[in-house]
């Protein structure tokens, strides 16, 4: 019984991720000088989520309006762990259609 459970707990690490706080970086230059500011995020997907649903086009818009287009948004992965994510191997049900 023992080796079993230890080859469940191995088959369980092997579906685990390890999430990483991600910052998403934002820089743009004001009269001559590069600004860089930054948001932390608990993952890198979570940063792109922000980045990809529309969130940040107002700053964007108000960024360019104010300083130029030379500005550029991207995620920056730290070294500092946030937690771990279980993939599920659960099937997932389908719409007909």
């Amino acid at each position: 019984m023992e080796r079993h459970q230890k080859k469940q707990e191995r088959e369980r690490k092997k579906r685990m991720f390890k999430l990483f706080y991600t910052l998403l970086v934002i820089e743009y230059v004001v009269e001559g000088q590069d600004v860089s500011t930054t948001a932390i995020f608990p993952s890198e997907h979570a940063c792109y989520e922000a980045m990809g649903n529309d969130v940040l086009d107002d700053l964007y818009d108000v960024l360019a309006d104010t300083y130029g287009k030379e500005i550029m948004m991207y995620c920056k992965r730290t070294p500092f762990s946030s937690g771990t994510y279980a993939l599920s191997v659960r099937p997932k049900l389908r719409p007909d259609g």
